[in-house]
């Protein structure tokens, strides 16, 4: 952003200033009153006054308004050539001499100001996304999902994600067949399928664009594989908010599928993912920071997501504290976290479920069908 200075609002300004035209009829009325006791007529005693103004070796003082503005335009003018650089944890755009020389060369999501800094505040990316949204949420049973993918799924009537536990219940009830959630029959035709996904697009679900962009990344249902209009659709559920859109879209711009490798790209998807709850993104965010030899960003990123239940962040902060560079403290609030989360996460249907596994329930499933 460009810093803008309004000149002040300046009211009527005489063309000359107060000093010289008095100057000037003084010097006048003096002579007059030398001259003649006659009490001159204010015609008379101005002309010479008019001649002397009107001559071409007089130039005209500026008007003080025009003035004010030529200085304010050259002090925009040096404002905009000092960059502008905006805090991670106080939001305000400063110029960089209020940053220490470490933080200005940081990222703005992880820079602080010298006040910030000062006075302890922290970083909006620490501040948000601590905990997961009720999105997260299984909604039939209303425990939080597990973080393995492969433990709950989605049809496209919906696209409500179920635990694997619900899934299993609902065979036991013998409601299989149709969706556990809406009660839409399952099908098994892929135009079927792509219809009612493109209907939930049209209708501006985010969860369907993302959806139906993954099936056009890799190809699925009888769609021609399309990764151009795979990136389209996930842009659309980002811009939307959905932070799984994010986290897609992080791992694209990382890895360069499809598109060309960004990193700077990549690390704003899964900042935005990670402030919106993301689990797996805020874990990632971690290790990148670990990688730049951050520890202590990389510590406190871990511990949010060890605390939401990821095995991998906990392990990290075992790995950081036998290193000697996180606390004892550290590790052990990030045990107690990740224990309450799991234990959250955790019911006997799941457990059993989770026996089972999840092709089984499937070919289960069709068989009861």
């Amino acid at each position: 952003m460009h810093f803008r200075t309004q000149p002040q609002d300046s009211k009527t300004v005489p063309m000359y200033s107060r000093s010289r035209m008095t100057h000037f009829n003084d010097d006048t009325l003096q002579q007059q009153h030398h001259s003649s006791t006659v009490r001159p007529s204010p015609r008379k005693t101005l002309e010479p006054v008019r001649q002397i103004l009107s001559s071409s070796n007089t130039r005209p003082t500026p008007n003080r308004g025009a003035a004010i503005a030529i200085v304010a335009s050259k002090r925009a003018d040096q404002v905009q050539r000092t960059a502008m650089m905006v805090c991670g944890a106080c939001e305000r755009e400063l110029t960089e001499d209020l940053y220490s020389g470490e933080h200005r060369v940081l990222r703005p999501s992880i820079r602080r100001c010298m006040d910030c800094v000062a006075s302890g505040n922290q970083l909006v990316l620490l501040k948000k996304g601590r905990t997961r949204p009720e999105e997260d949420e299984c909604p039939l049973c209303s425990l939080p999902l597990p973080l393995d993918s492969d433990q709950s799924s989605s049809n496209p009537c919906c696209l409500k994600l179920i635990c694997n536990g619900c899934l299993l219940a609902a065979q036991k009830r013998g409601i299989m067949g149709k969706c556990p959630f809406c009660r839409t029959p399952a099908s098994d035709n892929d135009q079927q399928i792509i219809a009612m996904m493109q209907k939930r697009v049209d209708a501006g679900d985010p969860k369907a664009m993302l959806n139906l962009g993954n099936q056009y990344s890799c190809g699925n249902f009888g769609l021609v594989k399309d990764v151009r209009k795979s990136l389209q659709l996930c842009e659309r559920a980002a811009d939307l908010g959905l932070k799984d859109a994010h986290y897609r879209l992080g791992f694209v711009y990382h890895f360069g599928v499809g598109v060309e490798k960004d990193t700077a790209k990549a690390t704003r998807h899964l900042e935005a993912a990670a402030l919106g709850g993301h689990v797996t993104a805020r874990h990632n965010i971690g290790y990148e920071a670990m990688r730049a030899g951050n520890h202590d960003l990389a510590v406190q990123h871990f511990l949010i997501s060890a605390k939401l239940g990821y095995q991998d962040s906990l392990n990290n902060v075992k790995i950081i504290f036998m290193q000697g560079r996180a606390t004892k403290a550290d590790y052990a609030e990030a045990l107690r976290g990740h224990q309450k989360a799991v234990a959250e996460m955790t019911s006997p249907d799941r457990d059993e479920a989770k026996a089972l596994g999840f092709e089984k329930i499937l070919s289960v499933r069709r068989a009861k069908s």
